[in-house]
C-alpha cells in the first residue's frame, strides 16, 4: 500500500497550508486537495480541490501549493 502523500507549509503569511495529491479516476493523473487555515483561529478551514491533471503526485502537490499561496496573496494574508 502506498503511503499518503502530503505537503505541509506550517506558516505562510499567517496560514497553515496542507496539500494532498488525489488520483483521478481515469487516466492515471493527479489533482490536489487543499486545506488552508488561519493560524491561531478557530474558524473553519478553507477546503479546495485544484484540478490540474498532473502526471505525478509530486507535481500535483506542487501545483496545489502554488495555487494556495497565490490565493492567500490575493486575499491579503498577513
Amino acid at each position: 500500500m502506498l503511503r499518503p502523500r502530503m505537503i505541509v507549509v506550517s506558516d505562510y503569511r499567517g496560514f497553515r497550508i496542507e496539500v494532498e495529491a488525489v488520483a483521478v479516476v481515469a487516466g492515471g493523473r493527479y489533482n490536489a486537495d487543499l486545506r488552508m487555515r488561519r493560524l491561531f483561529s478557530r474558524g473553519k478551514p478553507i477546503v479546495e480541490r485544484v484540478t490540474c491533471y498532473k502526471l505525478t503526485p509530486d507535481l500535483a502537490e506542487h501545483a496545489g501549493e502554488i495555487w494556495a499561496k497565490r490565493w492567500i496573496d490575493v486575499q491579503g494574508g498577513t
